[in-house]
């Protein structure tokens, strides 16, 4: 991979090719192709990685080809086009298989599918599909002429083999994913896809930000795209039922709005892109978006069964920093999580993952609130709700009172919004009540030194109780981020109400311990900050480390750590 020096040039006019993107065209010729078309429009040559990551951020005018597919067959040209302040996606794929051979196989297919139960699990449908395809294509090292197929009659179907790849590709997104779609659901890089109407798709990069992508969809298109979709997550979709919540089959999650009867440029729909593996509490401190210290005082409060809100805006983060925090919840414990769709990814053995079902009728739909009074006969040792937004809250809070920890994600800014929104319509929190939930958490998507967004936690705050006299929640800012500075201030020694009124009760110690529980803060934020400089990120890796501190006590645990 090249180093950052490499891609920070990628700013300097470039005078010749990348000599590694060459060496790719020279495998991919229809890469080759492109390029070739690319640079006539009076566009620089694109540099080329294996790999791109954080650093490539600091490009301010990106023109860069990055491959999305284990065998090369998908590329994708990032740059900077100028002219409306958006940068472009092109999604470079295979050219698409002569139409008679697709027929041919599609028919060949039918036969086969009427007697096939598909797999439940989407990679094994995937396999299957593909299995099919080996068996009933036969390569030919000479071109085939594909008019002479009949498929009628014949058991095998003669494919050119440099063609072969191609024609899988297209028929496996067409007949088990997702069209158009499959190459950006495919990219990592990706958090959002929005299709806003008739015209170009938008894209939401991780690196990059927003980017159009050159995929131009028609009315029609998008209408049948989304119809077909409904086929793979099982809900209708029609004019009678425009809005629908649903999760794709590799687990993202899509919201579509049908029809231009509610939405004036028609059809719409936003996905919104989860990793199969969650970004770990070391990955988090690491982006800078929430402090060692920090952590470390969370790894404390969660591991004690503290209810804790994650507060934030659409898209800030909020339910990335839980799945985060979560790591710390004790490996014996048992974990009951609440979702509208299914979100939230545990390492835990003793979880139970529930998810509501909206059948349109409300004698068979179960909502949030249906499932939070079963997760209470269930004896868990902490509540996960993926957002309480309703009547739901009561339950919630009910929850807390009788001793059943609670954690979930929550629309707030700030703790005076958190305070109205819990104690107004629909919630009606009765304010005394408040004081059951422990800790307010709240962060942010805001701009960094370089212009672009980042996320960061705003402030964490103890919850120390209700003030009849004001008719007032009383809270105490433990952690505050500065913005002039991008570092986060601690109040230091003294400043937790937590840790006396709750934790030593819990640990049956005294105040005059309470000396003993910053130590352990700085501790635990050592270990997370050598957890950090040893490189350990990935989220279950992360997790084991966690897991074996608590097995072997955080000093020997450091003490390992170091001999690492």
């Amino acid at each position: 991979m090249q180093s950052t020096k490499q891609a920070a040039d990628q700013n300097q006019p470039q005078s010749q090719m990348d000599p590694k993107l060459m060496e790719q065209m020279q495998k991919v010729p229809y890469l080759m192709e492109y390029v070739s078309a690319f640079i006539q429009k009076g566009n620089p040559s694109p540099a080329f990685y294996e790999k791109i990551d954080g650093s490539f951020k600091s490009l301010k005018m990106p023109n860069l080809i990055y491959p999305i597919s284990e065998n090369n067959l998908i590329h994708i040209n990032a740059y900077a086009s100028g002219g409306d302040g958006y940068f472009e996606y092109v999604v470079i794929g295979p050219p698409e298989p002569d139409a008679r051979l697709l027929g041919a196989v599609d028919r060949m297919f039918a036969t086969y599918a009427g007697s096939w139960k598909p797999p439940d699990q989407l990679q094994e449908r995937f396999m299957a599909v593909g299995n099919f395809l080996d068996k009933i294509c036969v390569k030919s090292p000479t071109p085939v002429q594909y008019d002479k197929i009949d498929a009628k009659k014949t058991k095998t179907i003669p494919v050119y083999e440099k063609e072969y790849e191609y024609l899988k590709y297209h028929f496996l997104t067409k007949r088990v994913g997702l069209g158009i779609l499959d190459p950006f659901l495919t990219d990592p890089h990706l958090e959002d896809i929005s299709i806003v109407g008739a015209g170009n798709v938008y894209v939401v990069h991780k690196i990059f930000g927003p980017l159009r992508c050159t995929v131009w969809l028609t009315m029609d298109d998008i209408d049948d795209m989304v119809i077909g979709m409904s086929e793979q997550f099982g809900k209708t979709i029609s004019h009678a039922r425009p809005l629908v919540d649903a999760t794709l089959p590799e687990g993202s999650r899509i919201n579509i709005v049908f029809g231009k009867d509610v939405s004036r440029r028609g059809t719409n729909a936003t996905i919104r892109r989860f990793a199969s593996v969650p970004l770990s509490i070391t990955q988090i401190i690491n982006s800078k978006s929430i402090d060692a210290r920090e952590a470390a005082y969370m790894w404390m409060m969660v591991g004690e069964g503290m209810s804790c809100f994650i507060n934030g805006e659409t898209a800030s983060g909020k339910t990335t920093t839980m799945m985060g925090i979560t790591q710390f919840i004790p490996p014996t414990w048992k974990i009951v999580s609440i979702e509208d769709t299914p979100e939230i990814t545990l390492p835990h053995k003793n979880w139970i993952s529930e998810v509501t079902r909206d059948t349109g009728s409300p004698s068979s739909s179960v909502v949030m609130f249906d499932l939070l009074k079963a997760a209470l006969r269930q004896r868990p040792n902490y509540i996960l709700v993926g957002e309480i937004r309703g009547a739901e809250a009561n339950i919630a809070f009910q929850a807390m009172q009788t001793g059943h920890p609670v954690m979930s994600t929550f629309h707030a800014a700030q703790m005076s919004s958190l305070i109205q929104r819990l104690t107004g319509e629909p919630m009606k929190i009765p304010k005394p009540n408040v004081e059951n939930l422990n800790i307010a958490l709240f962060q942010a998507a805001v701009q960094g030194k370089d212009g672009k967004p980042v996320r960061r936690v705003l402030s964490i705050n103890e919850i120390v109780g209700y003030n009849g006299g004001a008719d007032s929640v009383m809270f105490v800012p433990v952690f505050t981020w500065d913005p002039a500075s991008d570092t986060v201030t601690y109040r230091g020694k003294g400043s937790s109400n937590l840790f006396i009124t709750k934790i030593l009760l819990k640990r049956g110690l005294s105040r005059k311990d309470e000396g003993s529980l910053y130590d352990e803060l700085e501790l635990r934020t050592k270990i997370l900050e050598t957890m950090i400089k040893k490189k350990i990120f990935n989220y279950y890796d992360v997790y084991d480390r966690i897991v074996q501190a608590k097995e072997i006590g955080l000093e020997k645990f450091k003490k390992e750590l170091d001999m690492l």
